[in-house]
């Protein structure tokens, strides 16, 4: 049993990749019988409510912007916390607190972990930034592990930083056994959410932003075969952040042949029904300008509702997806590639079905059980 103090930029109520990390990461190490407390930004009303459902402790610091100028909050968070008891590990899971985890003495923190989720590495490369990173001597063999949420994210911090190759190791993330004991049977759920007999659901569940491929997506559906199009619904559930992006994805919408619903940020219990519904997600994300995804936990998600997915091969994605057996992956910016593996798919029952089963049987071998152990257990 080891006192754990989790740093982190983002968490519950705040919804986000790293906020889902850090919250599963905590709780699967508390019911793994570890002592933890998570330092975290207070969202206001909200936040008193979240932190009342937890079963660990949660200090609550008022934040500053996610870069620089936002240090001094984030290092004062984690020194008080730091201080108010002796912990075994101290653990920053994002980048935002890897600087205030460098700071804190060895007696505060005598083993150091930080988690590296993919975008960083680029951000952490500016002029500025990685002298500073050098003047702290980041790269000093012994005094942090780096852990990378994809095999992906572990080759590039490797190519990107000089870090000892026996202090960094990737540890893909797992999914919630709350997700996988969530899942509705499935003709319950289409009845719920009002599915008649021969329609297929299409799901996407992400924040609408140019980079997740919601434009790239209704392409591909343009070019769908008219008899499978017209049986097709397309569902978009995530938080609307890009009024700009939103109303450009509702007028390419609009003239699809797709009957499409964007449901925006749902309660977790409606997205936990809606996926329980759902044949087949599709979120095919690319590169824009470095800015990529990880590992893509919403892939390992989906299979936790038995859903397959059609992606892309990017960044991290194809360490959540297995090419042929729990989904189909395609190039980048791709439309034409994408509409052939939605058509495969969603023509194919007997293959739908099998990749179905495919992809519930590794979200069910992918626990946070196994992500604690290789996180804090032989280090």
């Amino acid at each position: 049993m080891a006192k754990i103090l989790i740093l982190s930029s983002e968490f519950p109520p705040f919804r986000g990749g790293i906020a889902t990390y850090a919250l599963e990461l905590a709780r699967a190490a508390q019911n793994h019988g570890h002592i933890v407390t998570v330092v975290a930004p207070d969202f206001g009303e909200m936040t008193v409510a979240a932190d009342a459902e937890l079963p660990f402790a949660v200090r609550r610091y008022h934040d500053g912007p996610a870069n620089m100028r936002g240090l001094p909050k984030r290092i004062i968070a984690a020194w008080r916390a730091a201080r108010s008891q002796d912990f075994d590990v101290v653990h920053a899971a994002d980048w935002p607190f890897f600087i205030a985890a460098r700071l804190l003495p060895r007696r505060l923190a005598p083993r150091c972990i930080l988690t590296l989720h993919g975008t960083e590495v680029r951000y952490m490369q500016s002029p500025k930034r990685r002298r500073i990173l050098d003047i702290l001597r980041f790269w000093q063999r012994g005094w942090a592990s780096w852990i990378s949420n994809s095999n992906y994210t572990h080759r590039l911090a490797l190519e990107a930083f000089p870090v000892a190759p026996e202090d960094a190791r990737p540890v893909p993330l797992g999914v919630s056994e709350s997700w996988c004991s969530a899942r509705t049977e499935r003709g319950e759920a289409r009845r719920r959410t009002g599915v008649t007999s021969g329609r297929l659901i299409l799901a996407s569940l992400g924040r609408v932003v140019p980079r997740k491929g919601y434009l790239v997506l209704a392409d591909a559906l343009a070019l769908l075969p008219v008899s499978l199009a017209s049986r097709l619904e397309w569902w978009i559930m995530g938080p609307l952040i890009d009024t700009d992006f939103e109303g450009v994805l509702r007028a390419r919408i609009a003239s699809l042949p797709v009957e499409t619903r964007i449901w925006g940020a749902l309660p977790v219990e409606d997205v936990q029904l809606r996926m329980s519904a759902a044949d087949l997600f599709c979120l095919p994300g690319y590169n824009d300008r470095g800015i990529v995804e990880g590992f893509g936990l919403v892939f390992l998600e989906a299979a936790a509702y038995g859903v397959p997915s059609v992606a892309t091969r990017s960044g991290g994605i194809p360490d959540a997806i297995d090419d042929g057996i729990t989904g189909l992956l395609v190039p980048e910016k791709d439309p034409v590639a994408l509409a052939e593996a939605l058509t495969k798919l969603l023509e194919d029952d007997d293959l739908r079905h099998q990749m179905a089963d495919a992809a519930l049987d590794r979200a069910r071998r992918s626990s946070w059980h196994k992500v604690i152990e290789q996180t804090y257990g032989g280090d």
